[in-house]
């Protein structure tokens, strides 16, 4: 067999295929493909059997449609909007994640920013270079004890953030309609029927949504303008967060963490990045030394399972499709 590796040219995650080699020599050669874009890919991806995704390189109908011995893509990540899953049903392509690897390290980045931007660590380190020693120069820091956080989702990363602020004694709550009755009892925090209850009644707005149609700016200007005074941390997908908006009301936020953006192509994003209010990550909150290397073993066992047992507990269930009804 042929597994085929779809990497950018652009930030690329895998410089050697060693791990992914080392879970498939017996059985198969691995190829790495490095492109700028899905129409970049050579000819030799049609002859693949399996196909591991990094997110810079979206695999939409048309890429899909050229992977013909194709039977099964994994995205080397927890979310999976850059591929076409109705596309890759229809031809018969199973598609799975890896939602079980970097959990502890993106709750604790996204504990990182908030604990920076609510103590305004970077305010306070340039205050200090300046020779200024007068913390009153650093302005109002909030206590945690009692901060109210709000986790707009609630799966595994967003309980582990919950567990995180609660050890600081802060008063958690979540929206995530996709969440069973009683998760909310069995984490000891509270439970919003709407997105627009969470906003008014948190301090700390977190994002640990996956992207999707549904969520694709699901922050836009009205959410926004309900957040006058308030945090808001995005450790999860860029679009979720109408970028437009957010730099229209950045000025009225208290302060806003982003390790995500919509557009991350642009250097620095900018307007926003005109706000001293506003704390930057490169897209990081994935990473460790241990968090990579177990993501990229995670991802080739998966397929693997895939080509040779047929199937694996993390293939996603593609979307169905309903036939159009007229009004």
């Amino acid at each position: 067999m042929k597994i085929g590796i779809i990497d950018s040219v652009r930030h690329s995650y895998v410089a050697t295929p060693d791990i992914e080699v080392r879970a498939w020599s017996d059985i198969a050669e691995v190829i790495l493909f490095r492109v700028a874009a899905a129409d970049d890919l050579p000819a030799a991806v049609a002859e693949c059997d399996g196909i591991l995704s990094w997110h810079l390189v979206p695999l939409d109908a048309s890429a899909i449609t050229r992977l013909k011995r194709c039977r099964g893509i994994v995205r080397a990540a927890v979310g999976f909007d850059n591929i076409d899953l109705v596309a890759a049903a229809a031809q018969g392509i199973q598609v799975a994640n890896v939602p079980d690897y970097g959990t502890e390290e993106v709750a604790d980045h996204t504990l990182a920013l908030s604990l920076s931007m609510l103590r305004r660590i970077p305010q306070s380190d340039r205050l200090v270079r300046r020779g200024c020693w007068d913390w009153r120069e650093v302005g109002p820091l909030p206590r945690l004890r009692d901060f109210r956080v709000g986790l707009l989702g609630c799966g595994r990363i967003g309980t582990a953030v919950a567990s995180r602020f609660k050890a600081f004694g802060s008063r958690v709550s979540f929206f995530d309609p996709y969440v069973p009755s009683g998760w909310e009892k069995a984490l000891g925090i509270s439970r919003c029927e709407t997105l627009n209850e969470l906003i008014e009644s948190v301090d700390l707005l977190s994002v640990h949504a996956p992207l999707s149609s549904e969520t694709r700016h699901l922050i836009g200007a009205a959410e926004l303008a309900m957040m006058y005074g308030k945090f808001l941390v995005n450790t999860a997908r860029g679009p979720i967060i109408d970028s437009l908006a957010l730099a229209d009301a950045a000025g009225r936020l208290a302060g806003i963490a982003l390790d995500v953006f919509e557009d991350e192509s642009q250097t620095p994003p900018s307007p926003l990045d005109a706000h001293d209010r506003l704390l930057w990550s490169p897209h990081v909150a994935f990473y460790s030394e241990r968090a990579l290397p177990e993501l990229r073993e995670k991802a080739a066992i998966c397929l693997r399972s895939i080509l040779t047992e047929g199937t694996h507990r993390n293939v996603i269930r593609p979307p169905v499709q309903r036939p159009h009804q007229a009004p």
